[in-house]
């Protein structure tokens, strides 16, 4: 992490990815703000911004939006796009900026914690020392009444140069009946170490016999299930105990990426895990026909961010993994085409769904070109097809380099044939696509996009 500055530059640009269009859809300073931290990993650079211009962003932009939009704005980043760093960045922002208080949403947003380490650790990044308003303070402190005594004990310890006692030191949380006897042995240094496979492990224990207990326990958790497949593998463990254990994968909290790294390391265990990803991701089927377009231009082979081991492409395959499981009749479409000819390609896909895209993953990005998205092309292109015709709804995701748009031609993709018309971009670039004839574009890339399009149309 570095510091930033708190300029309060404004935005007349109109560039969107790739700074290839001139002119691109008008926002709002709030709209600007939710494209530039939906799908953002903090102090990361991307593609087409370094982390310091996007950190410059997001501080600009808090300066032009009122603290409460600004509140509003973290709750949506972390219980709807399940993002850790980016909404604590926001509530300091929001503290300092404008002086709301974020006692409230503080203590929401913290629901671990070590997210208590996180804010002290961002505020010596930004003013060089662990100073903070009382809001903030009081925040942290009300924090700790989402914790009892395992989550204390699991997340006692840092990698950083603090750790959560002196979290406890710092802003003196008022003990409750949960958490009383655990922030006691936490500050007298008694709390016994958590029930986890790394604490079980790093006291001698076997590995075989250690996970093969807590999957009959029921104790390993969703996310260290996902990424232990292969440790479990490399334990002994049985195809029985593996898939047993993967039946018990059940989190609000876990994302398409964190079943696609699952599949990475495990891919013998591929039906296992496409099963607990619908598990978690299908509440009710988004009902009708929809057309779910996934861009696999050049730009969305780059990485997500830059500590990122996932591509945009990644991310957009394992949405589109997802959606399959969450839209009730999907027509799949991959998209690109030939920037040189100006020329969008398109194709159907009626192979596999869910996790099982990925087998086909390299040959279907090569057979459309690599070129930019093309989104009058694609949409004409649907129509002549007969596709459009049956559609309640079109969905697109992209990283928004819109080649139509580039060359300067004053034609807009036509969605009249769709009730509703949706870009999903996956970005962080400050402008996007956006034209007036998309219901909506929407940012961000959990499951929770798919969700917001079905309470949108209800």
């Amino acid at each position: 992490m570095s510091k930033f500055n708190t300029r309060k530059t404004g935005f007349d640009s109109g560039i969107i990815a790739g700074n290839l269009t001139d002119k691109a859809g008008k926002y709002s300073d709030y709209e600007l703000l939710r494209r530039v931290t939906l799908a953002n990993m903090l102090f990361e650079s991307n593609y087409y911004q370094s982390a310091d211009e996007i950190m410059k962003q997001i501080e600009d932009l808090c300066y032009k939006v009122a603290g409460e939009k600004i509140i509003e704005l973290a709750l949506e980043c972390r219980f709807e796009q399940k993002l850790r760093h980016t909404p604590l960045w926001l509530l300091i922002l929001a503290s300092e900026i404008h002086d709301v208080s974020v006692k409230d949403a503080l203590a929401r947003i913290a629901n671990r914690p070590d997210m208590t380490i996180d804010v002290l650790q961002m505020l010596k990044v930004r003013n060089g020392s662990y100073k903070m308003s009382k809001s903030i303070k009081k925040g942290l402190a009300k924090a700790f009444d989402n914790y009892d005594e395992y989550q204390i004990a699991k997340y006692r310890k840092s990698n950083m140069e603090m750790s959560l006692v002196d979290v406890v030191n710092l802003v003196h949380p008022k003990p409750t009946a949960k958490n009383e006897q655990a922030l006691k042995g936490l500050v007298a240094d008694t709390l016994q170490p958590a029930n986890t496979w790394e604490t079980a492990l790093s006291q001698g224990a076997d590995k075989k016999a250690t996970f093969e207990r807590m999957i009959g326990e029921k104790s390993l958790g969703s996310l260290a299930i996902l990424r232990n497949l292969r440790n479990m593998t490399e334990a002994g463990l049985s195809r029985e105990y593996i898939r047993t254990a993967l039946s018990q994968v059940n989190s609000y909290w876990l994302t398409p990426l964190n079943f696609l790294a699952a599949q990475r390391n495990a891919p013998d265990y591929t039906a296992a895990i496409d099963e607990a990803m619908e598990k978690c991701f299908v509440q009710e089927k988004i009902k009708g026909t929809t057309i779910l377009a996934i861009d696999v231009s050049g730009s969305m082979g780059s990485v997500t961010s830059s500590n990122s081991k996932f591509s945009r492409m990644d991310l957009a395959f394992a949405m589109a993994a997802a959606g399959s499981y969450i839209f009730e009749d999907l027509i799949l479409v991959f998209t690109a085409g030939s920037d040189g000819e100006r020329k969008g390609k398109h194709m159907i896909w009626n192979g596999s769904k869910g996790l099982g895209l990925f087998t086909n993953y390299s040959k279907i990005s090569l057979e459309m070109g690599g070129g930019g998205i093309f989104t009058y092309q694609l949409c004409e292109w649907l129509k002549e097809n007969g596709y459009a015709k049956n559609a309640e709804r079109l969905v697109v995701i992209s990283d928004s380099q819109d080649i139509d748009a580039h060359y300067g031609l004053d034609r807009k993709p036509d969605t009249s044939p769709y009730k509703a018309s949706y870009i999903i971009d996956i970005s962080t670039q400050t402008h996007g696509i956006k034209t007036g004839n998309w219901t909506a574009e929407i940012n961000g890339w959990s499951d929770k996009v798919f969700h917001y399009i079905k309470a949108l149309e209800n």
